[in-house]
């Protein structure tokens, strides 16, 4: 998880095996006080069933590499891209199979910093899937890392499968992004409560939730894990405007989360 550093003792961890490592952010010039946005998309990941935030892969190995500090105002401020592909590289060298980034920076052109792609690439090259917000300005828009090629851009849709407002859209989404629920998920803030959010942050991590889920299937099969396997059954068994029509099929990307389809 690449975020706003953690609240680790928030009750919905207990019993999580979720590490906060030592970033360049940690050790340098950011606070770090936890923050409300990483926390709550920690939460959407690892909370245990037992508590009050039921997470969607529980008993999956988290770690969380604090990318963004925050405000006095508890607003997340902005990473740039080579802080963001230093935070990427360092969590590959950790042996993360799976990279939730629930943000991103507005680029028209859909091109990243050369640090940023060539820390995307080594993603791709090494077998781990990198999952990134499509973005909340509820445009035609594109954001990075979400634009690259080998990333799953996830959007934000309502319960019954419609796009919500300010979700992102955009050619290269269309069939490199998923849309997934994202509207008043239940998710921890820092201190022990709970609240609801909506995004395409919280998209994102029920996302990650499902691919990391599948990725332990694998390996519970006794079989490499294959993260490209895992992102191609989540983009093809969507369900697209042909299944469920939508008033504007762009607004879509590639189709809307389909949990049974993949797996």
């Amino acid at each position: 998880v690449l975020d706003g550093a953690v609240d680790l003792d928030h009750p919905c961890f207990q019993g999580a095996d979720l590490t906060q490592l030592e970033s360049w952010l940690l050790g340098g010039k950011c606070r770090c006080t936890s923050s409300g946005h990483g926390t709550h998309v920690a939460s959407i990941l690892f909370g245990q069933h037992a508590s009050p935030v039921q997470g969607v892969a529980p008993h999956c190995r988290g770690i969380v590499v604090p990318v963004f500090d925050e405000s006095e105002e508890g607003e997340l401020l902005p990473c740039s891209q080579l802080d963001l592909a230093r935070a990427i590289t360092q969590a590959v060298d950790a042996g993360a199979n799976l990279i939730n980034i629930s943000g991103g920076q507005w680029e028209p052109s859909g091109e990243a910093e050369v640090p940023l792609a060539r820390a995307i690439e080594t993603c791709a090259e090494r077998g781990v899937l990198v999952v990134a917000a499509a973005g909340n300005e509820g445009c035609e828009c594109l954001h990075v890392p979400a634009a690259l090629g080998s990333v799953l851009a996830v959007g934000a849709m309502n319960a019954e499968g419609e796009p919500l407002p300010f979700s992102n859209w955009g050619d290269r989404y269309a069939s490199e992004g998923i849309l997934a629920f994202g509207e008043g998920v239940l998710g921890a803030l820092p201190g022990g409560d709970v609240a609801p959010a909506g995004g395409t942050s919280v998209a994102t991590a029920i996302v990650s939730g499902v691919a990391a889920v599948l990725m332990s299937i694998q390996a519970r099969r006794g079989v490499e894990i294959d993260a490209a396997a895992v992102r191609t059954a989540i983009l093809q068994s969507a369900t697209d405007c042909t299944e469920q029509p939508a008033d504007d099929c762009r607004r879509l990307l590639g189709g809307r989360l389909n949990v049974e389809g993949a797996l």
